[in-house]
């Protein structure tokens, strides 16, 4: 199960930004997300900055690309940061193979 950390930023200049925001994400959590990807925790705000934060477990990164790339192209999303997550127990078995 591949997991990532997603922290997607968003251009939010007004309260009403905000509103579009908890639209869009509410939306894609009811609808769904594309197809090889699933919702393990969250979705949490940030209260220091306009991102939200996920974790995800995403089989093909190109099966996100046509949602995440029109978000972009919107100018809803500023930017993402995805961190992939490994079990402390692979981290261990990387340390005794070395």
């Amino acid at each position: 199960m591949p997991l990532y950390l997603d922290e997607i930023y968003f251009n939010v200049a007004s309260k009403d930004d905000f509103k579009k925001l908890h639209d869009l994400i509410n939306g894609v959590i009811t609808r769904g997300f594309p197809p090889g990807v699933t919702l393990k925790a969250g979705p949490w705000m940030s209260n220091e900055e306009a991102k939200i934060i996920l974790v995800l477990d995403i089989q093909d990164h190109a099966l996100t690309f046509p949602a995440f790339s029109g978000a972009l192209a919107q100018g809803v999303v500023a930017r993402r940061r995805l961190a992939p997550i490994v079990e402390w127990s692979a981290f261990e078995s990387a340390l005794k193979q070395s």
